[in-house]
């Protein structure tokens, strides 16, 4: 029955050696060509879709900075028109002073214009009382 054992343990013990692989003639180029194919096989595609989407992504960056560009310059030009809007209300308040200036020219002209005709007047009145005196004391 020893023998039997021993037998038993010897087969037993057999199959948990494995089994001896052949070397096979493969060079490290030839791996690591293989190796690069598999990264790249597995690697390829979705750094593509990356890069994609990255080229998409530059795009539209290029499109909001010529939109932001175009806004500013309307910003600007809205300052510059508030600037000139100063100068439209300035121009204006002067435009109002003036007007109110020659208002007054006219009115002071027509006061003077009365007053001279009145004048005048008075000075035709005094000349007739004088004349009328003159008369009457002879």
């Amino acid at each position: 029955m020893m023998t039997d054992i021993g037998e038993e343990a010897a087969a037993i013990d057999a199959p948990c050696q494995e089994p001896a692989i052949k070397a096979s003639p493969m060079t490290a180029s030839s791996v690591s060509a293989k190796l690069t194919e598999g990264l790249l096989s597995i690697y390829q595609k979705p750094l593509e879709h990356v890069r994609q989407e990255l080229c998409d992504l530059t795009l539209k960056q290029e499109k909001c900075i010529v939109q932001m560009q175009t806004e500013n310059k309307k910003l600007c030009d809205v300052e510059e028109d508030i600037e000139l809007n100063d100068l439209i209300s300035t121009v204006e308040t002067y435009h109002e002073k003036l007007v109110n200036m020659k208002k007054e020219i006219l009115t002071i002209h027509e006061r003077t214009f009365k007053l001279k005709k009145r004048a005048l007047k008075v000075l035709q009145n005094k000349q007739k009382s004088s004349l009328h005196e003159e008369q009457n004391r002879e």
